[in-house]
């Protein structure tokens, strides 16, 4: 019985608030104006915060995918490489290298080695790391961002000229596809009575492609590609002698998120401990690191953008609940007389707060769905034609990058319909405080 009287309680008051809502002779009530300015508010916070979520994940996404694309998920080198970018010389182990290929997270693990040299034209000179690689190198980071010619082409028996280079090393020097340039190095060796002798050495190569990712500070200003024979050669190393081993691992895998800051440091610092206590050997003292520590501080400027973020959704939060508050005030006010009258017919303050809560929930999700329908637009308009775009030298992204992950969305409305519901619940309580015999008398 009693939950039969609930229901139709429920429905007398839902009946009610959709009576009022939808009520023809209300249109030039002075309520409308401020009621459609708390809807729009909250349409425009629903933006603002959809926005901003999808742009800062997506700029993280963007920046984490092109430093794991450039420089690989872990590297595995000899310890003290980060001293010099001289790559220190260790032999390769093909057992270690097939037990990785198996792995069924990594999806690919190459070598290479570094050099540091001094490229010379007639017109300028500039600082560069030489990096060595070979045919089991993944060119599919580097196919995205060429922005002229191709990847190097490796031949097993005889030692490539090409080389591929950044659009900022190529504006600078003024080089273009097939331009030969000359690299500078310094040597060194022991003579017989053990002191060391330092040497200039040079190589020629030809522009085989020209990259740009964006990261000029970071990567493109640094960093040529050669064939790694060219480095051995150089160095004096024996065949079997490499720089590193670089891992990428499969983003695609269900569950593995690398790009997440949390879940990201904790699977890369798994990785890091497990391969060490698998592979660690005392005599080569290899080292194994990951981009968190490689990069950590660049990284950990990245993630910081999450507290921005995260202070950004709260101000508009707060400015949709004294919206929607507002709102809901001037709405009871504005009802005083038909609470009066509800009030003297019997019903209950609790009664009358669902009416309004009723309305109220309906104008909130009315704005998230306008703020949804906007923000789908607008995110549709960047992502196919992308009107807004960014120098790369300053934003690392040549436009807008945006992250368009349905879980974000879902749990933004979620979150903001909550809020802001449960947060109206703090004005409807004035209709206890309305006396009926006044409230009908009131104009």
């Amino acid at each position: 019985m009693i939950t039969l009287i609930y229901r139709i309680n429920l429905k007398l008051e839902f009946f009610i608030a959709k009576r009022i809502l939808f009520d023809k002779t209300a249109k030039n009530a002075f309520t409308r104006p401020i009621i459609n300015i708390a809807v729009w508010g909250i349409a425009l916070g629903v933006v603002i915060m959809i926005m901003a979520v999808s742009m800062t994940k997506g700029f993280q996404k963007e920046i984490k995918g092109k430093i794991i694309g450039f420089a690989s998920d872990i590297q595995i080198s000899k310890t003290g490489i980060d001293e010099s970018y001289e790559s220190t010389p260790f032999p390769f182990d093909s057992v270690f290298y097939k037990n990785l290929k198996k792995h069924p997270d990594i999806s690919n693990i190459q070598v290479y080695a570094t050099k540091a040299g001094i490229i010379k034209t007639q017109k300028s000179s500039h600082g560069t790391i030489l990096k060595g690689v070979t045919t089991d190198y993944n060119w599919a980071f580097f196919k995205n961002h060429l922005i002229e010619g191709e990847p190097i082409e490796f031949d097993s028996l005889s030692i490539s000229k090409d080389a591929l280079i950044s659009k900022k090393i190529a504006v600078q020097l003024d080089l273009k596809i097939g331009d030969q340039f000359r690299v500078f190095f310094v040597t060194q060796r022991s003579n017989d009575r053990g002191e060391t002798i330092y040497r200039q050495k040079k190589n020629s190569f030809f522009v085989k492609g020209i990259y740009q990712t964006g990261l000029a500070e970071e990567f493109d200003s640094k960093f040529i590609f050669v064939d790694i024979k060219r480095i051995k050669k150089l160095n004096k190393w024996t065949e079997e002698k490499i720089g590193g081993y670089e891992i990428l691992y499969d983003t695609s895998n269900e569950g593995l998120d690398l790009f997440n800051s949390k879940s990201g440091f904790e699977f890369y610092q798994k990785q890091e401990n497990d391969l060490r206590d698998e592979f660690y050997l005392e005599t080569t003292s290899l080292d194994v690191k990951s981009i968190y520590s490689r990069y950590a501080q660049f990284i950990g400027w990245i993630d910081y953008m999450d507290m921005h973020i995260g202070i950004i959704l709260l101000i508009i939060l707060i400015v949709s609940m004294v919206n929607m508050s507002s709102a809901l005030l001037i709405i009871i006010l504005e009802k005083t007389r038909m609470i009066g009258i509800l009030k003297s017919l019997g019903a209950a303050n609790y009664s009358i707060r669902k009416i309004f809560l009723f309305k109220s929930a309906f104008l909130i999700g009315k704005g998230i769905l306008i703020g949804n329908a906007l923000a789908i637009s607008l995110c549709f308009i960047q992502v196919y034609f992308e009107p807004i775009s960014l120098d790369p030298d300053i934003y690392y992204v040549s436009g807008v990058p945006l992250d368009l992950n349905w879980t974000y969305w879902v749990s933004l409305n979620t979150l903001t319909i909550t809020i802001c519901t449960v947060i109206l619940i703090i004005p409807s309580v004035v209709i206890a405080k309305i006396a009926p015999i006044k409230a009908i008398k009131f104009d």
